[in-house]
């Protein structure tokens, strides 16, 4: 049974799902519930449980097949990316006012997924740094980067102010990038990452991971 409080029960039905969605319990091809289903379940009107599926429809996180019923969609993408442009720059191309937060810059004993990432022993420090990047004043992306202890060092932290990370690390420091692995993914936004977006707990996100190598 949903809440009858300020947010919407169609919004409140939709995170429900896409919270079952992102983490796994739902995955690709799932049939969901059907509307009468839905309709019972959370103790909602139709017009609510329609309202909620197609604001999962326009995140492209089901497919709704006449005669066949509603089934999550494939939510997670991967490709090899040929440039290293990034948003700063091309917001930036384009005309629009950017700047960044830095909201954390430490040394910090980096998770196994972030060492294997970066081809470190388990427990290495890293250099982690958390950013926020805003155009015309409102903020939109919320980045997290990790470095090696020797390359992470040398940056410093007023260059990082005002020039994009990918070209203090060629420019600067001489890393030779060679190549990248990303993945695209939606998420839903939490309560730390909500207040910093300017977004709603639960909205959706798109979510990048990306890798870079060097030469070596």
């Amino acid at each position: 049974m949903l809440k009858k409080e300020a947010v919407p029960l169609y919004y409140q039905l939709a995170t429900i799902l896409r919270k079952k969605i992102l983490s796994g319990e739902l995955v690709q091809g799932d049939l969901l519930p059907t509307e009468e289903a839905l309709v019972r379940e959370y103790g909602v009107s139709r017009i609510t449980v329609r309202g909620a599926l197609s604001s999962l429809g326009k995140d492209g996180l089901i497919l709704r097949k006449r005669g066949k019923g509603t089934f999550v969609a494939a939510t997670k993408i991967y490709f090899d990316p040929l440039k290293f442009t990034g948003t700063i720059e091309d917001l930036s191309d384009m005309g629009i006012k950017t700047r960044t937060e830095i909201l954390d810059f430490c040394v910090t004993r980096a998770s196994q997924d972030i060492t294997d990432r970066l081809n470190l022993p388990e427990g290495s420090p890293v250099v982690r740094i958390k950013r926020l990047r805003l155009a015309e004043d409102s903020p939109y992306c919320y980045v997290t980067n990790y470095l090696p202890l020797k390359i992470g060092q040398q940056i410093q932290l007023r260059t990082l102010r005002t020039k994009p990370l990918l070209k203090i690390l060629q420019d600067d420091l001489g890393v030779p990038l060679a190549k990248a692995a990303m993945t695209f993914e939606a998420t839903i936004a939490d309560s730390q990452l909500a207040p910093l977006l300017e977004v709603l707990v639960g909205d959706p996100l798109l979510k990048i991971e990306r890798t870079i190598c060097d030469v070596n």
